[in-house]
């Protein structure tokens, strides 16, 4: 699942039920405006319901809600908010004390479907089964609504595509009568026909590239494309991570793992291996897998079963070697390394000093590569530590431009020095072997992107490196992790 967002959407409940007192690729033509908005302005006060006086009336260009002031509903100036491309209304019902008890809150929003089918592969809907009209849907005011049933709560989402209008309402305490029938009463008004939605993913046309070269100082840089054989479409932009061991290719996308074959044609999948929890990084140790992510144990996986599981790191590092690595999630001062031994992992502290934060580590058969900001708060950049910790370089950005380094994702050694990945800026950077600054091309000019986010990447065995990125199609129907192949002469 998307962290980030079950992190949003958990944000989101909390302070509902804090509110109850319970505690880049050229996208489509964006949606037309339904015919209510043009000019929008805030709604006027709720109005009485002329044909019945004891309700209120909400009324906006995306939907009316009718309430009875009698049983409690109150809707302020400071609880609702319009203008013409969507917005919201909260209904609260307080205590004596003027605290809210109930509430629920309605959300309208123009915008493209991205968020709404997120939502959908959020709560693990089938999208094939919803287009087809499979999945069950509850009808609220002329919009069908999918549920979701939260104990006490409930939250409902749909979506208008012939008006470009996602609706979404969270209920706070069900159990009430009077939550129910609310909104029960809410009408969705939104009726724009003229929108033009992205195809749905599997409708959607796949990433290609051709092969492309750029010239870097006095080297060559060249990028081949490696298709996939089943592509793989993705709401998450940045977890995900790669090891290549031997002719097999193990991506972790969307905390799923999948075995491809590394051939001349591309990636070949060859089957989705099960894990029991979810995990973002995957390196390799005497020829099996080693998955780590935080607040998970760090386990051994042969591709069948799972060989060990220890607990302690969070995001590990393992050496080429397999008999140590390193741990590592934020504070520079706070890593570790551990030791395989005895039938487990010995850890022991192994700061960074020259780091403050880490956004980055990986090593090699000569060195550990950390990625983040310096203890100077300086800008982004790469040290290069020894095995046993001692600092032998200092890669920066461009000592002649007022752009540094934005985020390095992946560090590797080459024949000549050294190459990052930078997500931030969309560029891959050579240095030489003294840490010189070589140059840098921008991910257009090597991969024929857009505006692509570099994941990961792995040194393959003849020396050339295998990255992963994430990028949006050109017709919008999807975000894609996408592979190529990176040489440099």
């Amino acid at each position: 699942m998307n962290k980030f967002l079950a992190l949003l959407t958990a944000v989101l409940m909390l302070l509902s039920l804090a509110a109850c007192g319970g505690g880049e690729n050229t996208p489509t033509d964006p949606p037309k405006v339904p015919e209510q908005t043009n000019g929008q302005k805030e709604p006027a006060s709720p109005t009485q319901n002329t044909s019945d006086p004891s309700l209120t009336v909400h009324e906006n260009a995306f939907f009316t809600v009718a309430y009875n002031e009698k049983d409690g509903w109150t809707l302020s100036e400071e609880d609702y908010y319009f203008d013409s491309d969507g917005g919201y209304a909260t209904l609260c019902i307080l205590d004596e004390a003027g605290d809210v008890v109930i509430d629920v809150t309605i959300e309208a929003e123009l915008d493209d479907p991205e968020s709404f089918r997120e939502e959908l592969d959020y709560y693990e809907v089938d999208m094939m089964a919803y287009v087809a009209g499979e999945v069950e849907t509850t009808d609220i005011g002329g919009q069908p609504m999918l549920l979701v049933d939260q104990g006490s709560d409930r939250y409902f989402y749909g979506r208008n595509e012939a008006a470009g209008v996602t609706y979404n309402i969270y209920a706070c305490q069900w159990e009430d009568p009077r939550v129910p029938a609310l909104v029960a009463s809410i009408t969705c008004t939104a009726s724009g026909t003229d929108n033009i939605e992205p195809p749905w993913p599997w409708d959607g046309e796949p990433f290609s590239s051709e092969n492309l070269s750029a010239a870097v100082g006095t080297y060559t840089v060249s990028a081949t494309f490696l298709p996939m054989s089943q592509s793989l479409t993705t709401f998450e932009t940045f977890n995900h991570d790669v090891e290549v061991i031997g002719d097999k290719v193990y991506l972790l996308s969307d905390y799923l793992l999948y075995e491809y074959a590394l051939e001349d044609s591309g990636l070949t999948l060859l089957r989705e291996i099960p894990l029991d929890d979810e995990y973002d990084f995957v390196e390799s140790a005497n020829g099996a897998m080693v998955l780590s992510s935080f607040m998970n144990p760090v386990i051994g996986h042969d591709g069948d079963s799972i060989l060990y599981s220890y607990d302690g790191p969070d995001k590990f590092a393992v050496a080429p070697d397999g008999t140590w690595g390193i741990s590592w999630f934020y504070d520079g001062d706070a890593c570790e390394k551990y030791t395989f031994q005895d039938g487990g992992l010995v850890g022991q502290s192994f700061p960074f000093p020259e780091m403050k934060s880490v956004s980055h580590l990986c090593i090699d058969d000569s060195y550990i590569y950390v990625s983040g900001t310096p203890a100077d708060d300086g800008d982004h950049q790469v040290c290069v530590y020894d095995h046993s910790g001692n600092l032998q370089l200092e890669l920066c950005g461009d000592p002649t431009s007022s752009f540094g380094l934005g985020s390095v994702t992946f560090t590797a050694k080459t024949a000549n020095g050294f190459l990052a990945m930078d997500g931030n800026m969309r560029e891959v950077v050579l240095w030489a072997a003294d840490g010189t600054w070589l140059g840098a091309v921008e991910d257009g000019d090597l991969f024929g992107t857009y505006y692509p986010w570099f994941a990961t990447g792995d040194v393959m065995d003849d020396g050339s490196i295998l990255v992963v990125m994430t990028e949006d199609r050109a017709d919008g129907s999807a975000m894609e992790a996408i592979a190529f192949k990176l040489s440099i002469s």
